[in-house]
């Protein structure tokens, strides 16, 4: 093992037991364990808390990489209290680790773990990273209609103001969200670092098991409500079940049920369309993905999507797929169009057959597979993302 250069304090909302927290937390603090001691708290669900052999699992994973992992339970709580019990724990629990740990560095995942910090700032002295992962408050108005008069929205911005200012490195997704944050907190633009979602290529990869058929799948993954609009993509696809001979399946990979995704498709012709709706467990994900001809998704513009950069992409792509989905950032219509990875396309239009040729074109161009896995193996490496939070963990840890 290294020698440990420093001891650091990491706070995630995202619970490990859910495949967000697992890919985008535990997996890269695995990495950065071989040099640095890590302490970290999650806010893991019940659900996850009851499931034994998933708790075990998560505890070894921990305790593999000289992980300390305190996990809390994320409370959802009657009239609100559920969140005041989340807030407390928020706060009071990283001043306990401190009291007994030599904590130089704190490294908060989102805005909900900054709500510690002016308390810890008040008695101790460390390094702040704060990884916005988005605009968390204007997301929260963008997607879920909050007031911007509201306490709330106005109490998030406000820590936006402390936690941009006080942060000695802010990490964003993107370098459009980049350039705002400059432009509106003054940040100087060397202690902001742009590293997007990462991707783990032993577990997304391609599996090639497709054989030609009657049928053309165009799959989707993930939620179909608040910051994806369905019903957009459903307009997509029966426009090219119009031009199409064959027959689409619309293979849809969610926890949402049938009748749910039902209810938001509306096609011409319901004899030209196969609807599949199910859930898989992330382990088998690869195999699904490479189904796929292609992934499709419109994800609602508004201010807070330049900070977004959806984990699917990394991983369609790590699986070989090519993408058609909105240019809703200047980050996605770059990747997209100028490595030829897929196609961003303005949902509002009509398809015309040149449209469909061309993405016909790139399906079944034998060179797009292997384009789109150096594409992600380019953007959204684990191994080059770990990197880049280890130079971060070294300089100010």
């Amino acid at each position: 093992m290294s020698q440990i250069r420093s001891e650091v304090l990491y706070i995630s909302l995202d619970g490990i037991m859910d495949p967000l927290g697992y890919s985008q937390v535990l997996k890269y603090l695995q990495h950065l364990s071989n040099e640095h001691k890590i302490n970290l708290i999650t806010f893991e669900k019940k659900n996850n808390l009851d499931n034994p052999s998933a708790l075990a699992k998560a505890k070894l994973d921990c305790l593999s990489h000289n992980i300390c992992w305190y996990r809390l339970k994320y409370r959802n709580g009657f009239l609100g209290l559920g969140q005041i019990l989340n807030i407390l724990n928020i706060i009071f629990v990283p001043i306990i680790i401190f009291i007994k740990k030599n904590i130089s560095l704190v490294h908060i995942r989102s805005y909900m773990p900054g709500i510690t910090i002016p308390f810890l700032k008040i008695f101790f002295k460390f390094k702040l990273i704060f990884d916005i992962r988005g605009f968390w408050p204007d997301e929260k108005h963008d997607r879920l209609g909050w007031d911007q008069i509201s306490f709330k929205y106005k109490f998030f911005k406000r820590l936006e103001v402390y936690l941009m200012v006080n942060a000695d490195c802010i990490i964003t997704l993107t370098h459009a969200s980049k350039k705002i944050i400059i432009k509106n907190f003054r940040i100087s633009d060397s202690n902001i670092e742009v590293i997007p979602t990462c991707v783990d290529f032993n577990e997304f990869k391609l599996i090639k098991n497709k054989e030609e058929d009657e049928l053309f799948t165009i799959g989707y993954l993930g939620s179909a409500d608040t910051a994806y609009d369905f019903r957009k993509f459903c307009f997509l696809v029966d426009q090219m079940q119009v031009y199409l001979d064959k027959k689409i399946n619309l293979k849809v990979l969610t926890s949402s049920s049938f009748d749910e995704i039902a209810r938001s498709c509306s096609f011409k012709n319901y004899d030209k369309v196969k609807l599949e709706v199910k859930f898989v467990e992330r382990q088998n994900l690869s195999n699904e993905i490479s189904s796929f001809n292609l992934l499709g998704f419109f994800l609602k513009e508004n201010f807070s999507v330049q900070a977004s950069m959806p984990t699917k992409i990394g991983e369609i792509l790590a699986c070989g797929i090519p993408l058609i989905c909105n240019s809703f950032n200047s980050d996605i219509e770059k990747l997209v169009n100028e490595n030829k990875v897929g196609f961003t396309y303005d949902f509002r239009q009509q398809l015309t057959n040149k449209d469909l040729n061309r993405i016909f074109e790139l399906i079944y161009d034998p060179n797009t597979s292997l384009n789109c896995i150096n594409t992600a193996k380019s953007y959204f490496s684990l191994h080059e993302g770990s990197l880049k939070y280890n130079r971060i963990y070294s300089k100010f840890g």
